[in-house]
């Protein structure tokens, strides 16, 4: 079913234009943030980056001994490997951050980002145990 007719077409287009607006105002502030400012906006780029695609790798590393986890047969194993994933994720965060965060809304970015790696890490330790179970 089509939908929305001539009002949808219009609000596509006005959304349309009021992203172009945020982006060229991002674009602008960028710009007037001045050199150091940029070179610090892109060091944390990079740093969050770089703590993304380690956080993302880490929990497949545990293929590499998931069996004798489930082996034990015990729970606890398995809140143990994603406590132990959560806290090297966190290590690894401050070790690229350079310190705790500063302000309010850093601690929420660093909290949603540890929970969001913690959820992460347990969907990728449950899909790596059904996996390996024969």
């Amino acid at each position: 079913m089509e939908g929305g007719g001539i009002l949808g077409r219009l609000a596509e287009k006005v959304l349309g234009w009021i992203a172009l607006a945020l982006v060229a105002g991002l674009a602008l502030a960028i710009y007037k943030i001045g050199p150091d400012g940029r070179a610090a906006l892109w060091a944390g780029l990079w740093r969050t980056g770089a703590w993304l695609l380690i956080a993302a790798a880490l929990p497949w590393s545990t293929r590499l001994f998931i069996r004798r986890l489930l082996e034990v047969g015990s729970n606890w194993a398995g809140v143990a490997l994603i406590a132990a994933l959560v806290v090297v994720d966190a290590l690894l965060g401050l070790l690229l951050l350079g310190s705790l965060p500063r302000s309010g809304w850093g601690w929420v970015a660093a909290l949603t980002a540890l929970a969001v790696a913690g959820t992460y890490n347990f969907l990728v330790a449950e899909y790596l145990s059904q996996q390996a179970e024969p």
